[in-house]
């Protein structure tokens, strides 16, 4: 077994001797892993707390969805959403590999990609092992912070794209894929009330929702999560990275920047390592 986790206080065995990324909590993933299991072998967890992702790799195990075992096979992957039963074994395989992403509990769960019932679909688990590999490695050699970023988020959009149909009201969707093309732009409570066609104490609702952010809050968190992307892959100076995400001075930047990463942006820049340990 393979695991990365976020929090330096779980004591589960499995966990303990991992390696910790403070990095992982600002996606609101728990912990990552991989895993190859022979047989016997089972999980049951009878409620989980937090959404749950699962690509089989090679073999064959099942998951239980709905009330019944279903065949879990290599290129495909299941979501389960936070609240239900979380159960798999290995089934009649001799061996039987995935990987998983398991993301936090309480409202900041319900990410953009949250489904309200389990998503069982085809799906190349390849690539999004590789990533959580990659990140387990970063972490034992420099485990540089602004890498560690960068090995979370394709873990992150790999498992978004695969529930990317699923993610909850359409204008929430729209709202957001506009704005985050026009970071730049001046965005107040006004201006993303005209851009949805919605109250704002509706589109409240529906981001908490569907999101698990306030509008505000999460115009926050794309604007730092489009910093992260240009301190990490180029060169240009931290005032015209503050003016490209949408900040009024450096200042402001900087207070949001450090409150969402930990880090000043001058120092995420000189590849500050948060949260690594055995």
């Amino acid at each position: 077994m393979t695991v990365v986790s976020a929090e330096v206080r779980d004591a589960r065995p499995w966990v303990q001797d991992s390696p910790r990324c403070a990095e992982l909590s600002h996606f609101e993933i728990s912990h990552v892993g991989s895993a190859e299991m022979i047989p016997p072998y089972s999980v049951v967890r009878r409620q989980q707390s937090g959404a749950f992702f699962m690509a089989c790799l090679s073999g064959q195990g099942e998951v239980y969805v709905d009330g019944r075992w279903r065949k879990l096979a290599a290129g495909q992957a299941c979501l389960l959403p936070s609240g239900i039963q979380n159960s798999f074994r290995i089934g009649r395989s001799k061996r039987w590999a995935f990987c998983w992403v398991r993301f936090g509990s309480g409202v900041k769960s319900r990410t953009i990609f949250r489904a309200s019932s389990p998503v069982q679909a085809a799906f190349d688990g390849a690539p999004l092992h590789a990533a959580i590999l990659g990140l387990r490695a970063e972490l034992q050699g420099e485990g540089l912070s602004r890498r560690n970023y960068q090995w979370i988020e394709l873990i992150y959009d790999y498992v978004k794209a695969f529930a990317g149909s699923f993610r909850g009201d359409e204008r929430v969707q729209r709202l957001w894929e506009q704005v985050n093309q026009r970071l730049d732009y001046a965005w107040d409570a006004k201006a993303l009330v005209r851009e949805s066609h919605l109250s704002f104490e509706h589109l409240r609702r529906l981001c908490l929702r569907e999101i698990g952010r306030t509008p505000m809050s999460h115009l926050t968190h794309l604007r730092i999560q489009q910093a992260v992307r240009l301190i990490s892959e180029t060169d240009e100076k931290l005032t015209e990275i503050a003016r490209q995400v949408g900040f009024a001075n450096g200042n402001s930047f900087a207070a949001a920047f450090k409150k969402c990463t930990g880090h000043p942006p001058s120092q995420f820049r000189l590849g500050a390592g948060a949260g690594r340990s055995k």
